[in-house]
């Protein structure tokens, strides 16, 4: 089992539980969403890192992938003290989440080989990375469909890193 995809699929899956059960859909509550995600996943990294390095196993989804959610969720809390417009910080900065985990994910995906196993992760996890960008950045929607569509992206890559983590890689 990879660990770090494991723990990182459940960041993912706690956010998207907290976004499905949320009474709330707005943008202080999207912002706050990524500040979670952002917490959840340094906690999924360097807790996994602190595992892997114990046992001489280091994985190449370490670093990279970690700027963009610590940034986003940095960002998000000085908008929310800064008092800037909800909404339009909450659709830039998961904009600016979504086009680092493209940007991280590609470059990952290359390092690794792109027919390799994490190779092909990568590639489903920075295509929708793509879709969610797409999303963010093209379209002009409310509040609610916007907390939604990030809350389906999170189920999404939840449930595509759980089976990437309990699937057997192949013996070399």
């Amino acid at each position: 089992m990879n660990w770090l995809e494991a723990t990182r699929a459940a960041a993912h899956a706690t956010v998207a539980a907290v976004i499905t059960f949320s009474q709330v859909h707005n943008g202080l509550f999207g912002l706050n969403t990524l500040i979670l995600f952002g917490a959840l996943y340094l906690a999924a990294s360097l807790g996994t890192h602190f595992l892997d390095h114990r046992n001489k196993v280091m994985s190449p989804r370490l670093g990279y992938p970690l700027i963009a959610p610590m940034v986003v969720a940095v960002a998000a809390t000085y908008a929310i003290f800064a008092r800037w417009d909800h909404l339009a910080t909450f659709r830039w900065l998961t904009a600016i989440l979504a086009a680092g985990f493209l940007i991280t994910e590609t470059l990952l995906a290359r390092k690794v080989g792109l027919k390799s196993p994490d190779g092909k992760d990568a590639i489903i996890t920075a295509f929708m990375s793509f879709a969610l960008l797409g999303l963010f950045a093209g379209f002009n929607m409310g509040e609610v469909p916007l907390v939604g569509f990030l809350g389906a992206f999170h189920a999404i890559l939840a449930v595509h890193l759980g089976i990437s983590a309990t699937t057997p890689k192949p013996k070399k």
